[in-house]
């Protein structure tokens, strides 16, 4: 029997993001671990801090910001570290329905994918200085943006036999301007950090949360009226 499309594309994207998971994790160090600690149980938590997207089988959560903070502050081992465990977090927290063990494979690909892709141009551009944070965060973000929603655009438009410019552009529509303010928000958490050390980094965490609100609401109301319409 031939694989679909979608199965193959599945096992080529796991494939990739394990072969990129044991490298990263070879190339883990720490200079810091109650650091490190500290900013994957907040990622762990931000996690659960989850919106539904609308006619999308697609969620997204504060997490985001914490990945940015990984691949600005960490090296590439805790970064995706980071990242992996906050997707698995999103992927089974509080589950009506239990999820594929493939799927969540997939999710945590895409992840590791994802950081991996943002790690080491951000990275380049944040070895010439402090001053060139305002180019390295929305180029990290823009990234992880551009390949996570790419993957998982693709996955979608497979399984569902529909165009991926489709998919992607709507799902993009739906989550740019939550991207676009939670790298915002990372970008004053690690300025914050390193100005004044990492523990000052987590007393913006309010403002995070002021965004999840915000965000969740306006995708409820959306969520109504496109059940109207």
């Amino acid at each position: 029997m031939v694989p679909s499309r979608s199965t193959v594309y599945l096992h080529c994207i796991v494939g990739m993001g394990i072969y990129l998971f044991v490298d990263a994790l070879v190339q883990f160090k720490s200079a810091d671990f109650r650091e490190f600690f500290a900013y994957l149980a907040l990622a762990l938590l931000g996690a659960t801090l989850r919106v539904k997207l609308p006619k999308l089988r697609a969620t997204v959560s504060t997490s985001f910001a914490f990945i940015l903070v990984g691949i600005a502050n960490f090296s590439l081992g805790e970064a995706v570290v980071i990242g992996c465990g906050a997707t698995l977090v999103q992927c089974l927290w509080r589950r009506r329905t239990n999820r594929p063990g493939r799927q969540v494979l997939f999710n945590l690909s895409t992840t590791v994918i994802g950081v991996t892709v943002a790690y080491s141009p951000a990275h380049f551009e944040l070895a010439k200085g402090l001053g060139k944070m305002p180019e390295m965060i929305p180029l990290a973000a823009f990234l992880y943006f551009l390949a996570n929603t790419g993957l998982v655009s693709g996955m979608i438009a497979l399984s569902e036999n529909e165009p991926f410019q489709a998919v992607w552009r709507n799902m993009s529509r739906q989550i740019l301007g939550y991207f676009v303010v939670g790298g915002f928000v990372a970008t004053v958490i690690i300025v914050v950090s390193r100005v004044w050390g990492w523990e000052s980094g987590i007393l913006v965490l309010p403002l995070l949360y002021f965004t999840y609100r915000t965000y969740r609401t306006y995708m409820q109301r959306r969520y109504h009226a496109l059940n109207r319409a």
